[in-house]
């Protein structure tokens, strides 16, 4: 059984290698540059050298890319696209067309081609030829999706999908895909880009995948409230019997001790309302049926130092499983593959 963990985050991917009867510690491990940061650099690249870009590919995550695309035009240099690399920037192609993209199928002449797709397997491969490694047959990649449902807010789809994981059962395996949600647009461009390169996909959202594997901290204790505070998203939820019964997302941008203290400490009382977390520019919070308390607090993600020092933070522990934070998300892929067969889809 041999695994390629991939957990996709706005500033870096982590890539992890299991491979059965190896310990995690002595697994080949990477932590680079996220694909949207490394397109984003190509894009400011092409502007500072005055060149015109092509966008082509499958859609991906934005963040970094978007911003660079936006400094382009602004710089009075045109983009192009294909239809799908301009659905990165905004699900709406009329948008996207008028910030002043424009969407063709072919290259135009003298324009820097970038190819977008938040895997590039190409890349990956040579990494692992450099050291008489090849790639397994399976990987496992986690993307923050937020989904497109016409005439919903994206970030309004992403967190029902959340909720439908949890009245599925809230286990792991709820949150995990061999065949992903159509409306899930960045889960669905990364599976067909494995399968397209002859590799089994299974895919996850990066917030449940790090939540769960945050749980496999040796000092969790259950029930648990578990935060991730990445570089983009803040996502907190209560795991009970190895089920989530309670959740929030916001943006980590918007979060600071304040909030956190009162989105947390509302959520374990179980009077979060419905829409309030939404209603404050972030993606909704959702509970269930609550455990009597909870008996630890796990903090994790790129970002955790900023909050541990919160008032309702008090006694958390800085999870660290397997001794790397940074691998925390690919060991949550790694423990939802291992029960891929349970899956129903």
């Amino acid at each position: 059984m041999t695994l390629l963990a991939v957990d996709v985050g706005a500033g870096t991917q982590d890539i992890l290698l299991y491979q059965e009867g190896v310990p995690i510690e002595g697994s080949t491990k990477m932590v680079l540059p996220s694909q949207t940061m490394i397109i984003g650099n190509r894009i400011s690249r092409a502007r500072m050298a005055g060149r015109d870009i092509f966008l082509r590919g499958p859609i991906m995550g934005g963040g970094a890319s978007t911003i660079a695309v936006r400094w382009h035009l602004a710089a009075g240099l045109r983009v192009f696209a294909t239809p799908s690399a301009a659905a990165t920037i905004n699900n709406d192609l009329n948008q996207v067309e008028a910030l002043g993209v424009i969407i063709q199928e072919d290259a135009p002449a003298l324009a820097d081609i970038v190819e977008t797709g938040d895997i590039d397997i190409p890349s990956l491969q040579r990494a692992f030829q450099l050291f008489d490694m090849s790639l397994p047959k399976d990987i496992a990649v986690a993307v923050q999706d937020h989904g497109y449902s016409p005439g919903k807010q994206n970030r309004q789809v992403r967190f029902e999908h959340m909720v439908a994981a949890i009245h599925s059962g809230g286990s792991l395996e709820d949150f995990a895909f061999k065949e992903c949600p159509q409306e899930m647009t960045r889960m669905v461009a990364v599976r067909d880009t494995l399968i397209k390169g002859g590799f089994e996909p299974f895919i996850m959202d990066t917030g449940p995948a790090a939540i769960f594997g945050a749980a496999l901290d040796p000092r969790m204790e259950d029930p648990a409230l578990i935060i991730n505070f990445g570089n983009s998203h803040t996502i907190a939820a209560i795991l009970s019997d190895g089920k989530v019964c309670a959740i929030f997302e916001h943006h980590t941008s918007s979060m600071n001790g304040e909030r956190v203290s009162e989105f947390t400490e509302k959520l374990c009382r179980g009077t979060l309302e419905e829409g309030e977390v939404f209603g404050d520019g972030g993606h909704g919070s959702y509970i269930g049926s609550l455990p009597d308390g909870v008996r630890s607090i796990l903090v994790t993600g790129p970002r955790r130092e900023s909050f541990l020092s919160c008032e309702a933070l008090k006694g958390a522990v800085a999870a660290a499983p397997a001794g790397d934070m940074m691998i925390t998300g690919c060991l949550g892929l790694i423990k939802a593959w291992k029960k891929r067969d349970d899956l129903t889809g």
